[in-house]
């Protein structure tokens, strides 16, 4: 589904090749985690197979070819879809939440500020379930403990940092500063 979403949500903003494609899923997850092409090309022949996008080969400078991919209007439909799923509890439900981040444009202000507020609530359960953690090593208290609490703190402020910057980011959507 992450990957999908994303390349439906890319191609949202304009037709774009496969090379384009995954380095932009690559810029958006962040260096630490490897995107091969081996996920992305076989990805854009299934899309293109469900008729979401459309592979349509473009003449190069060098008289070569090169596919580009566009979305159609079942794969728009598709994005919408996938963007109304709610942020599954497991590993890269972040990442989910970044991709979902970086395409809401396409969806009303309304949407924008629910999906917000989805993050927010999965930021204040990681606050919580963290500070418990803490708690609970302050109670045992070991050398161990003490390098692990270091580690929860770090999670604390990330999710408190993230909280700040959901409340700044509605604020300037609802004002409008945030919209061009």
């Amino acid at each position: 589904m992450m990957n999908e979403l994303f390349i439906l949500g890319e191609l949202m903003e304009g037709p774009q090749s496969g090379y384009d494609l995954h380095h932009a899923l690559q810029t958006s997850l962040g260096r630490h985690r490897k995107i091969s092409y081996g996920v992305i090309y076989p990805l854009l022949e299934k899309l293109e197979a469900e008729g979401l996008l459309q592979m349509v080969p473009i003449e190069r400078m060098d008289g070569k070819n090169k596919k580009v991919a566009t979305i159609t209007e079942a794969g728009k439909k598709r994005f919408f879809e996938l963007m109304e799923l709610p942020v599954p509890n497991g590993a890269h439900n972040d990442d989910i939440y970044l991709i979902k981040l970086d395409v809401m444009q396409h969806l009303t202000l309304e949407e924008q500020i629910q999906l917000l507020e989805q993050f927010y609530q999965e930021q204040k359960e990681i606050i919580e379930n963290t500070q418990n953690a803490l708690k609970k090593l302050s109670d045992e208290k070991s050398k161990d403990h003490w390098y692990a609490s270091k580690k929860f703190e770090l999670r604390l402020r990330q999710a408190q940092v993230a909280i700040e910057w959901i409340d700044k980011f509605k604020y300037e959507l609802r004002i409008g500063t945030g919209i061009e």
